[in-house]
């Protein structure tokens, strides 16, 4: 480009300051309907005319709507006042907890996926569920690189593959934090999901981990339009229309994604108390019937928001037109992989490897010309890298019988990853040569569950990963699939639990034996990894870091 689309930050809001500009309302609309508190808790201003209120929590992109259908609010026998808060991103479940609000209207509904301690109505309760708004996604960038991503097919994936491929000069993008708001956590979300749905979640754990080192990340409220050429900005058509003159003067392309649509999803969630009230569940439902009809309409499209399945608000007529089906709602797994991929801290946990040695493992890893074992050593260590210092990763490596009846022998002991324990852990990985035996995989696999069970440390996730490329073969005595199973539920503790991932290397998913042992972890909702190829096991151990957990 040539000149930079930097946008000036909007400034934040002071405690105790009303937010007129922010909600685009008057004195008259506060006083007649609506209390504002501003993001830090501090009261913006009291409404005393209506005695129903209702305690809501939203994001500061929807404020704006809830003020504007106030006054209607205000009117008639049974008036409804809105004690309103703002609240964005991780946060916002947390707010509606403390303040036991009525009902909570996120920018995602893949915020709801993981509500914490906010008790939450059920749909169809009240109305739960319902999308009362969207914001779809576009591409922002300047026209050389917009030519690429159009080259490229256009859409999610193929800006996915510019961004994670090993071409000398990169698409890096822009996206405002993650954490912090729905345009940053659905931006990097779409991004993951469109790799998800082509190749799967170890791959779109991998596509997120390479992406993050060519990602700027946005504090702040401004929208993540790009600086630089070859920057890719992800930006929602609400925060985009305010500076779309800017960025057309700035010679800039705007492209819709042509594989899939991703919008943000304003969800009206109602509280499980409130919705159980029959006073409070009228006053809902009148204010969702403001939200949902005509009172509803000029504010949304004045917050530059679009009825669910509804065309673009105003201004967005030079805006290219939206028509790739929607992605689904992000699932909790889904969020933990983008919050996983760019905090460090949501990766902590104490990881249990268990890693076969039979002597198959000397054979080359198909789609490489390494050893299948060298494969492992690298993703252990990809996997210690990416955990955060005060995890901890056990190693183990596992045969038939390797020490007198054990088919399992404790290569490095529960190791804290601060500066010696990762130089530990590399001398470890080392050690994790194939031997002439057999695979003692079902005693192992119930051996890493109890010892990681045993050693959990309060409030630190555990995990066991157990990497294999055989059967239960030639391990005699040995305990059966069935009784695997049984004893897994035996050793399984609410109070210390531990998500288990066996990775089997070089197995169909459908194979008889893949699907037996899938089976047998069932009850402790363990997940079976069935790998093909040497790129899948780099993708596997990053997938570990990122959350390890599975839907």
């Amino acid at each position: 480009m040539g000149r930079h689309l930097k946008q000036r930050r909007r400034p934040t809001v002071a405690p105790g300051v009303v937010l007129g500009s922010l909600l685009v309302v008057g004195v008259s609309a506060l006083v007649a309907g609506l209390a504002l508190t501003t993001r830090d808790g501090s009261p913006a201003t009291v409404a005393q005319s209506c005695p129903t209120a209702l305690r809501v929590v939203t994001a500061a992109s929807f404020a704006p709507v809830l003020a504007g259908v106030a006054p209607t609010l205000a009117e008639g026998a049974d008036c409804v006042r809105l004690d309103v808060t703002v609240a964005d991103g991780r946060t916002a479940a947390g707010r509606v907890a403390e303040l036991a609000a009525d009902v909570w209207i996120p920018d995602d509904a893949g915020w709801a996926g993981n509500p914490g301690p906010a008790r939450l109505a059920a749909a169809p309760a009240a109305g739960a569920g319902t999308v009362l708004a969207e914001s779809p996604f576009y591409l922002v960038t300047d026209r050389a690189t917009a030519a690429r991503v159009i080259d490229a097919g256009g859409g999610w994936l193929g800006l996915a593959k510019l961004v994670t491929g090993p071409a000398a000069d990169p698409v890096r993008l822009a996206v405002r934090d993650p954490a912090a708001s729905g345009d940053g956590m659905l931006g990097a979300g779409a991004f993951g999901e469109a790799v998800w749905v082509e190749s799967g979640m170890d791959a779109s754990a991998e596509a997120l981990a390479a992406a993050l080192p060519r990602t700027r990340t946005l504090d702040g409220d401004a929208a993540a339009l790009p600086e630089t050429s070859g920057e890719v900005g992800l930006v929602p058509e609400y925060a985009l229309l305010p500076v779309s003159a800017k960025v057309r003067d700035e010679g800039a392309a705007v492209l819709a994604p042509r594989d899939h649509t991703a919008a943000l999803r304003y969800s009206w969630l109602p509280g499980a108390a409130a919705a159980a009230d029959p006073v409070r569940a009228a006053a809902l439902d009148r204010v969702a019937a403001a939200l949902t009809g005509p009172a509803g309409d000029g504010p949304l499209a004045q917050a530059g928001l679009r009825r669910p399945g509804g065309g673009p608000p105003s201004g967005a007529e030079g805006l290219p037109a939206v028509h790739a089906p929607l992605f689904d709602v992000l699932g909790p797994h889904h969020v933990d992989h983008v919050l996983a991929s760019w905090y460090a801290a949501d990766r902590r946990s104490d990881v249990l490897v268990a890693v076969d040695v039979s002597g198959s493992m000397q054979a080359r890893a198909p789609g490489s010309d390494r050893k299948l074992i060298d494969v492992v050593r690298d993703g252990i260590g990809g996997l210690a890298s990416l955990l955060p210092d005060d995890s901890q990763l056990t190693l183990w490596r596992f045969g038939s019988r390797l020490d007198g009846e054990r088919d399992f022998d404790p290569v490095l002991r529960g190791t804290t990853l601060d500066g010696e324990g990762r130089a530990a852990v590399s001398r470890a990985v080392r050690e994790l040569d194939p031997l002439d035996t057999g695979t003692g995989l079902h005693d192992t696999i119930l051996a890493a569950y109890e010892a990681a069970r045993d050693s959990a440390r309060p409030d630190v996730p555990s995990h066991v990963v157990v990497f294999t490329d055989g059967r239960n073969e030639a391990d005699q005595p040995t305990i059966s699939l069935e009784q695997l199973g049984q004893r897994l539920v035996a050793a399984k503790d609410p109070q210390r639990p531990v998500e288990l991932t066996v990775v089997a290397f070089g197995g169909q998913p459908q194979a008889p034996e893949i699907k037996a042992l899938a089976k047998a972890l069932e009850p402790v909702d363990g997940y079976l990894d069935a790998l093909r190829t040497a790129d899948e096991v780099k993708a596997a151990f990053i997938h570990a870091a990122a959350g390890g957990i599975h839907e």
